[in-house]
């Protein structure tokens, strides 16, 4: 499956910017290119801080529940 690119750029003074254009970017990429985009940075961040990202996976917790 293709991706579709999405460009959209803004120029504005920095005292009139607000989240409104962010919103916007963000609720046209979809919720795949959202968690994407989340994910890539959680990778970043480990480069950054010097560890090896290659491994990485979501949390898993795992309980055991007993009626008493």
């Amino acid at each position: 499956m293709k991706k579709k690119r999405v460009i959209m750029e803004r120029i504005v003074r920095l005292s009139r910017s607000n989240d409104d254009w962010t919103i916007k970017f963000w609720q046209k990429c979809g919720a795949q290119a959202r968690f994407s985009a989340a994910w890539e940075m959680v990778g970043d961040f480990y480069k950054i801080r010097g560890k090896n990202g290659f491994q990485l996976r979501l949390q898993k917790n795992i309980e055991s529940i007993k009626r008493v």
